[in-house]
């Protein structure tokens, strides 16, 4: 599998399907996709309704997953996309990246996706010990969206963070505790946003060079998070924060000089208190 797919993605998924039933009228409704992930395959429904949809990623592995999610024009499958990325690291028009649950320290990870109708492909293209791609290794697994037949709706956020060409803007500064963050893609180029959670006195800085070469003790964990995003895509990222310090990275290489997104800017650390 090439490295230029691998880099354009990163990190853990795993969901189910069917919607969640309404407790409350003030609580907005989603459907619900579970993807169970291990090492190298993933475990989820043939297909989910359209809408607003919580999705779950449970990882069975040793190793750390992630699912992103691929939605593809009519007429075309996910061996054309895998051998697309052989030749080119930009992106075929016939795609768009909906983002989905980012790598996490713990064994679930969720955000809310607003999924359209339409053929998608889930792939984790971290790296196994020996170097090659999950997704090389069977994690590919397509998912068909069919029509809703219940409406749905976002979830309540607090918070909105802006992915751009080349930054991330948030609304606010972000507090310990419950979050339902939003995150929008208004670049003209994919996006994701890479939540770290760094060890004391370490920087954001560190963690990009470990995760290049990791030898040593880790110098921050992954938190969640959204994986590619294009132009106007959203997702709402579950998130639970401690106080310390934090960063965000995309790592997702430049359609003009391959460069990861990092490289021209695209890295933050903050606080949170």
């Amino acid at each position: 599998m090439p490295l230029l797919l691998l880099a354009w993605l990163l990190i853990a998924a795993c969901s189910s399907a069917d919607r969640t039933p309404n407790d409350s009228a003030a609580t907005p409704v989603q459907n619900s996709l579970m993807i169970m992930a291990q090492e190298y395959s993933f475990d989820a429904p043939d297909t989910v309704p359209a809408g607003f949809t919580r999705v779950s990623l449970m990882n069975h592995g040793a190793e750390s997953h992630h699912a992103l999610l691929i939605r593809m024009d009519s007429g075309h499958v996910a061996g054309e996309l895998l051998e697309h990325f052989q030749k080119s690291r930009v992106p075929p028009n016939w795609v768009a990246f909906y983002g989905g649950p980012s790598v996490s320290v713990q064994p679930l990870s969720e955000n809310v996706v607003d999924l359209t109708p339409g053929n998608y492909v889930m792939i984790c293209v971290i790296p196994a010990p020996d170097g090659t791609p999950h997704v090389a290794k069977g994690m590919v697994r397509p998912l068909t969206v069919v029509p809703g037949t219940v409406a749905t709706a976002a979830p309540n956020a607090d918070l909105t963070i802006t992915l751009s060409d080349y930054a991330f803007t948030p609304s606010g500064p972000l507090s310990s505790g419950q979050h339902v963050i939003r995150v929008d893609n208004a670049g003209e180029q994919a996006h994701e946003l890479i939540m770290i959670k760094l060890e004391p006195g370490r920087t954001i800085e560190e963690y990009v060079t470990w995760s290049r070469k990791p030898e040593g003790p880790r110098p921050g964990s992954p938190v969640g998070g959204t994986m590619a995003q294009s132009r106007g895509i959203t997702n709402y990222v579950i998130a639970d924060l401690t106080p310390g310090e934090y960063g965000f990275i995309c790592f997702i290489p430049d359609t003009k000089d391959g460069k990861p997104h990092l490289a021209h800017g695209m890295i933050k650390q903050f606080a949170v208190q």
